[in-house]
């Protein structure tokens, strides 16, 4: 295994190249450079953050980037925050937005929540890559940090020399909600994505106000899971987006791009339930009735009935092709791309300690919808993507992984406890830890101290120091080989070209298993496998579900 502190050298050397070559391509202000530290001056206004606990940076918690969307502001796009003169304390986290929160069993969050929260080295280095985390929970849930401390963005941006800048945004029905009565004169407000231009306003507050952080506005990099990746997908072929940044990683893709007609539907469904709910009278109301009663809602009603997250292809932020524009390349944002899956995505949803479908089920049946329905994720969020980008001729380069760290090898071990190497694995969201360089926090972080001991503990460091090189070598130069990694070779469509690489952490010795894996998933291999391996109830229940899933993608 390498050296932890060699790993810090490297990465510290390829960081110093890639500020000097900034330094020469950018034209620079000739007035002296205020010195860096936990006081900054952004557009805004002056701030305060503190040093960070958990590693050599300073941190800054809790700017807000846009007014808050409350009263009439409520489904509109994003407006400018107002200025400030007096010190703004940015030395806690935000509120989240309103949201269910699934293991404590209550909604929480409040609306004033556009607020984003800035990470970078504790030195005088300027010109630093900017990273943009972009949080998943399926465009219902998530936060910067609160509910999930695993992305505190410190110890990466220590590690990877970066910048690293978290966002929040709107979320449910109160980031996406197409409603005809909403609708006035601007077009971004009847767009219908608020969450979508929450996520793009907070991209101009970076444009703005990196260099105060001793970022680097021309070296942006926009990295997101789950939901969190399908935002990032939709702003690579939004127009709104142009400009706002230069490399794109997209962590186990899940979600897509809805209809107008079908976002309406959706929209329509909610007020049926709401006018039931309530007990408001039958008759019509106006449009300016419905907007302001809609609007007087409290956002814990409009949550519990609506089951409208989904992006929408409005034509004005989203194209109302969506991802159809990935298979003819017809799309603005043609960036390096960094993407994968986990290898057991889906097993946390057969899981007791997760979402526990199936209580009273066999294994058998758990076992099979966690496999294949982890391999078809691996289908839409990885090879199926791979493939269509790394067809275009004007496509830069495509890297892709699959993360295998916690599932079982091929000869029976696992870095995790009892048997969750079988039943829960490399499960999704469970990357997540190491690539934010939080390898002492589980992404629950009730789990904790069930699944990070002593015994996985050296295993765990060898998988985030090869994560956050990788990861931040890709923010430098759209590129995540360097530092004596293994090499990781683009994808290519060519029959015997490269694919994917596994990211691992050998049993025996804890030291880097980065290997190549020239497999390529895809509906029919699936499909052809579940048909081969199972029969009767589990092979119709796990078919079932493949319909369903890919009818959804």
């Amino acid at each position: 295994m390498f050296a932890f502190t060699r790993i810090l050298l490297i990465t510290s050397t390829f960081a110093l190249a890639a500020c000097s070559d900034n330094n020469n391509n950018n034209n620079h202000s000739s007035e002296p450079e205020v010195a860096l530290g936990t006081s900054i001056t952004t557009a805004s206004g002056p701030i305060e953050g503190i040093d960070s606990e958990r590693a050599q940076s300073w941190i800054f918690l809790g700017i807000p980037y846009a007014a808050a969307p409350v009263g009439d502001l409520r489904w509109k796009a994003p407006r400018p925050v107002t200025s400030w003169s007096d010190t703004l304390s940015t030395k806690a986290l935000p509120d989240f937005c309103p949201q269910f929160l699934y293991f404590s069993n209550q909604f929480a969050g409040d609306e004033d929540c556009l607020y984003l929260n800035v990470y970078r080295p504790r030195t005088q280095e300027r010109d630093l890559p900017v990273f943009v985390w972009i949080h998943g929970g399926g465009n219902n849930n998530g936060d910067t940090g609160q509910e999930t401390p695993a992305y505190d963005g410190a110890r990466l941006a220590e590690r990877g020399n970066m910048v690293v800048v978290t966002v929040q945004y709107r979320l449910g029905a109160l980031g996406w909600l197409y409603l005809p009565a909403l609708h006035g004169d601007n077009e971004l407000d009847n767009s219908g994505n608020f969450g979508t231009l929450d996520i793009i306003e907070s991209l101009k507050w970076v444009q703005a106000n990196a260099a105060a952080f001793g970022g680097d506005t021309e070296n942006v990099t926009i990295a997101g899971e789950s939901a969190g990746a399908a935002n990032v997908l939709t702003l690579i072929i939004s127009e709104q987006a142009s400009g706002l940044f230069h490399k794109a990683v997209i962590q186990s893709l899940g979600g897509n791009v809805n209809s107008t007609d079908t976002a309406f539907a959706q929209s329509q469904a909610l007020i049926d339930d709401l006018m039931a709910f309530e007990g408001v009278p039958d008759e019509q109301l106006s449009n300016e009735e419905l907007a302001a009663y809609l609007r007087s809602l409290d956002p814990q009603l409009l949550l519990g009935l609506a089951n409208a997250s989904a992006i929408i292809g409005d034509g004005v932020v989203i194209p109302v092709e969506g991802y159809e524009l990935l298979e003819t390349g017809n799309f603005p944002n043609k960036t390096p791309v960094l993407l994968g899956t986990n290898k057991d995505e889906q097993k946390l949803y057969t899981n007791p300690l997760g979402f526990n479908a199936y209580p009273d089920g066999p294994e058998e049946l758990r076992n099979a919808v966690g496999r294949y329905l982890s391999d078809a994720w691996r289908v839409a969020g990885a090879d199926n993507l791979a493939t269509r980008l790394a067809g275009l001729d004007d496509m830069p380069q495509v890297y892709v992984y699959r993360f295998n760290w916690g599932s079982t090898d091929e000869n029976g071990n696992s870095p995790l406890p009892a048997n969750f190497g079988d039943t829960g694995g490399a499960f999704h969201s469970s990357e997540i830890s190491f690539m934010m360089g939080n390898e002492d926090v589980f992404i629950f972080p009730a789990y904790t101290s069930i699944f990070f001991y002593d015994e996985n503990a050296a295993s765990r460091t060898t998988m985030s120091e090869v994560m956050v090189s990788y990861w931040s070598n890709f923010a430098y130069r759209g590129d995540p080989n360097g530092n004596s990694l293994p090499i990781w070779e683009p994808w290519s469509n060519a029959p015997a070209g490269p694919k994917a690489v596994t990211l691992d952490v050998s049993y025996a010795d804890n030291s880097p298993r980065v290997e190549p894996d020239p497999t390529v998933y895809t509906e029919e291999t699936v499909y052809a496998a579940a048909r081969a391996n199972l029969e009767g109830d589990i092979l119709a229940e796990v078919l079932r579900l493949l319909d369903a899933r890919f009818g959804d993608w």
